[in-house]
């Protein structure tokens, strides 16, 4: 038995590592992290009666990109996953070597950082599963320090851990290098939303459901179905999945058969506890080139 913020008991192992991480299923599951444009913020108001399990699903958010977005909260789990205490504080240069940024994009990538914690503030879910109702807050306070502009200290609402309170058991270990070997934000979006409700090695999905979590209802049909063929794509191409079979109901595509690939990864072992104050930070192997 093990404990996810220290003290929601779970019978599965809990992983706070660089390339392997713990989460909760419905925040891969759900349609928080999307396809956004660069520049493009606007608050977003979203609902969804039914989607495999979770019910009356309400989001009010500024939209978080399933790229730099999720980075940032990948990062910020790694600290919370495993500890009960709500603030922290990042170190922005141990950031930037986390993601590989060369120092001479710190400028740009430090007011990226900003906004992306700046959206994670405004955010908001509600959901039912089961009997009763969740609400979902990611962050309650962002401080830049004036005394050390190298840290920022956040802090995480009380009510984050209600993504995990529903079900202690329904959490997934994502494997970070796999999911970075994938491109196109619709592939990382249909990684999540497969990945997370992968029960066997072949798995029914309808067309609707998988539009609802690519929050691709309004756009022209055709083309999103021709994005999500390409998606299939790549994701049998880092074997991910074995194939992606479509199930028609007369002549209308009605879904997807997916089949994965059977692969066996060993457990990782613990880490062991970084000093942060003691460590030497190398930036000669990153490229220049920034990650958004």
């Amino acid at each position: 038995m093990e404990l996810i913020f220290n003290q929601l008991e779970t019978k599965k192992k809990i992983y706070a590592q660089d390339a392997y991480m713990t989460f909760a299923k419905s925040i891969l599951h759900l349609p928080i992290f999307q396809s956004v444009k660069n520049g493009e913020r606007k608050r977003t108001e979203l609902k969804i009666d039914s989607l495999y399990g979770y019910k009356n699903v309400e989001m009010r958010f500024y939209p978080l990109s399933v790229g730099f977005d999720f980075d940032v909260f990948y990062y910020i789990l790694q600290k919370k996953i495993k500890s009960e205490k709500l603030s922290f504080t990042i170190n922005l240069n141990q950031f930037m070597k986390f993601h590989k940024v060369h120092p001479s994009n710190k400028k740009v990538y430090i007011e990226k950082l900003k906004q992306s914690l700046d959206n994670m503030l405004d955010f908001y879910l509600k959901f039912s599963y089961g009997p009763k109702t969740y609400k979902c807050h990611l962050l309650t306070h962002v401080e830049e320090s004036e005394e050390n502009r190298e840290e920022i200290k956040i802090t995480f609402s009380k009510f984050f851990e209600n993504f995990y309170k529903h079900d202690p058991d329904l959490i997934f270990n994502l494997k970070l290098d796999q999911f970075k070997e994938i491109s196109g934000d619709y592939a990382k979006m249909l990684y999540m939303f497969y990945f997370t409700n992968k029960y066997e090695t072949t798995v029914e999905f309808k067309i609707e459901s998988i539009m609802k979590r690519l929050n691709s209802e309004g756009y022209d049909r055709k083309e999103v179905l021709k994005t999500i063929k390409k998606s299939h794509e790549q994701l049998i191409s880092i074997g991910f999945l074995k194939s992606a079979k479509v199930i028609k109901n007369g002549r209308e595509l009605a879904g997807y058969e997916i089949e994965f690939e059977k692969r066996r990864d060993k457990p990782l072992p613990e880490p062991k506890e970084k000093s942060l104050s003691k460590e030497k930070i190398s930036f000669e192997e990153f490229d220049e080139e920034l990650p958004f």
